[in-house]
């Protein structure tokens, strides 16, 4: 009669190494770089802007006494300290600073609410020169528009 033999014993973890390797291998064939993984080329990286030049918005300084706003909505206006608005003037404007935006009914009103002493310039914007800065805000029943830091394409 022939030996009996017993089944050999079975190794642990067999087939772990091979399910590892589907594992892997499915995973990686699988996945794609999204627009957000991929690395920028930094020769063509734009710093973020945080000003507005001047002549960009073609900003000027206004004096306040005697403030008489032209008709039609085609400037906007911010009450200063005169010393800021010439600061502005030369350095352009902030975007980080969120600079307000009067009409001209509304800066005449604010003017009218300023004390004659104090130093008061009004700094004079062309409107769509910065209309893609702007965020328009209501303090009460005035609006008003903060100019805020976004690429113009967002807004």
């Amino acid at each position: 009669m022939g030996a009996r033999r017993s089944p050999p014993p079975a190794l642990p973890f067999d087939d772990l190494p091979q399910q590892r390797a589907l594992k892997a291998s499915s995973t990686r064939g699988g996945r794609t770089l999204s627009p957000e993984n991929s690395q920028p080329d930094l020769l063509d990286w734009q710093p973020p802007q945080t000003h507005l030049s001047a002549e960009e918005s073609d900003a000027q300084i206004l004096e306040a006494i005697g403030f008489r706003p032209p008709s039609g909505e085609a400037f906007l206006y911010a009450v200063l300290d005169l010393s800021y608005a010439r600061t502005i003037l030369e350095r352009g404007l902030p975007l980080e600073d969120r600079l307000v935006f009067l009409e001209a009914k509304a800066t005449v009103n604010a003017l009218s609410e300023l004390p004659p002493e104090q130093e008061t310039g009004i700094l004079r914007v062309r409107r769509r020169l910065i209309q893609s800065w702007l965020e328009t805000h209501r303090d009460g029943d005035k609006s008003c528009y903060v100019l805020v830091a976004k690429q113009p394409s967002e807004g």
